[in-house]
């Protein structure tokens, strides 16, 4: 009872004081934006003579020209300014975040994966396997002592480090390209293992055998990448993908699936986006489940966060309605694909026209 006395409280001396106590310029919520007007600026701190001192800079500097007003004036917050992209700004550029090193692309995986590959053949670096549709390859084995003349491994051996031992060891590398944070953006990673010529080791390690010299391949694809014209005539990996990227069909039962021909990593960053682009609001998520939760009564550029008294008056927990208006969205990996379903809870399936609704507007806004 003591939260509803409190509460009841409130609203007396705000009835009794005719809304004065809470706002106004004497309220305890007034307006304190414009407070900072009425700062007196002090004299600089002067040390008497004689005494040493370090010196020491201003840690909060006041501009040197700068316009007071009234404190009755409104301060208005101005807008921000758009932010600039120069257009020297490299497209291609070397990250690393601890131990884990890509070069960052402000191109889509599409456009980056001919380029990537043209790397490979332009350095004589044959390509063993490759899926377009993952944005995975893998190269052949080479040797530093069987292919002297190749630039590329010439540029990179100096990063394999000094007293190790590069006669009779052979090597290869795997590329993945990813989507990245940005829309329209990649990630470029690269792997590479090494064994005696001729041995047997075939499976990839979770992380390069040496870190120097995965960095170094990822410094001259970076450098290639940027001295590649962008007009250049190349074939783009949807092209090279065999079937269609997501197609919509139905289920035994008569229920929508949309499937996508792609890993489960990439169709999930893809289904977050399309929701986004086809202005569907994520309530919430759950990757480990595959599942995003949507609400369909509510677009994303709409949704509005209550006010202050619609906190205190109001309920933390969603109401039965909007409750009701969420459905799932939930991903499942089928062998080498990724089938997307729309459900009301993880044992009833939503309506097929919803739920085609869905899934068509995810399809037709997927890269």
């Amino acid at each position: 009872m003591k939260p509803v006395l409190g509460v009841v409280t409130v609203v007396l001396l705000a009835v009794l004081s005719g809304c004065g106590y809470l706002g106004g310029n004497d309220g305890y919520f007034r307006d304190r934006g414009s407070d900072y007007q009425e700062v007196q600026v002090d004299p600089r701190i002067s040390v008497p003579a004689g005494i040493e001192s370090k010196p020491m800079g201003d840690l909060l500097p006041v501009p040197g020209q700068f316009e007071t007003g009234s404190s009755n004036e409104k301060f208005e917050l101005p807008r921000p300014q758009p932010m600039i992209v120069s257009a020297d700004a490299a497209e291609y550029s070397l990250q690393q975040n601890g131990s884990v090193r890509w070069v960052q692309a402000q191109r889509s995986p599409t456009e980056v994966w001919p380029l990537v590959r043209n790397f490979w053949n332009d350095y004589n670096i044959a390509i063993a396997t490759e899926t377009p549709s993952l944005g995975e390859l893998e190269t052949g084995w080479v040797a530093f002592d069987l292919q002297p003349d190749n630039p590329l491994l010439r540029r990179i051996l100096p990063a394999i480090g000094q007293g190790r031992e590069v006669e009779g060891q052979e090597l290869r590398f795997r590329l993945r390209v990813e989507p990245g944070v940005q829309g329209g953006s990649s990630e470029i990673f690269i792997t590479h293992m090494s064994r005696s010529q001729g041995g047997s080791r075939s499976d990839w390690p979770d992380n390069s055998d040496n870190g120097n010299l995965e960095r170094a391949v990822l410094a001259e694809l970076e450098t290639y990448l940027n001295q590649t014209p962008g007009g250049a005539s190349i074939t783009s990996l949807a092209a090279a993908q065999a079937g269609p990227g997501a197609t919509l069909a139905k289920d035994g039962a008569g229920n929508p699936v949309l499937t996508m021909q792609s890993d489960y990593n990439r169709a999930w960053s893809a289904v977050g986006q399309a929701l986004g682009q086809a202005d569907i609001r994520i309530a919430d998520l759950n990757r480990s489940a595959g599942v995003y939760y949507i609400d369909l009564a509510e677009a994303a550029s709409r949704q509005d966060k209550p006010g202050f008294f619609g906190r205190l008056f109001g309920s933390d927990e969603e109401s039965e309605e909007d409750t009701a208006q969420r459905s799932e969205v939930r991903l499942t990996a089928v062998g080498g694909s990724v089938q997307v379903t729309v459900d009301k809870s993880i044992d009833t399936a939503a309506d097929p026209r919803v739920a085609t609704d869905v899934l068509e507007r995810i399809q037709s806004n997927l890269n």
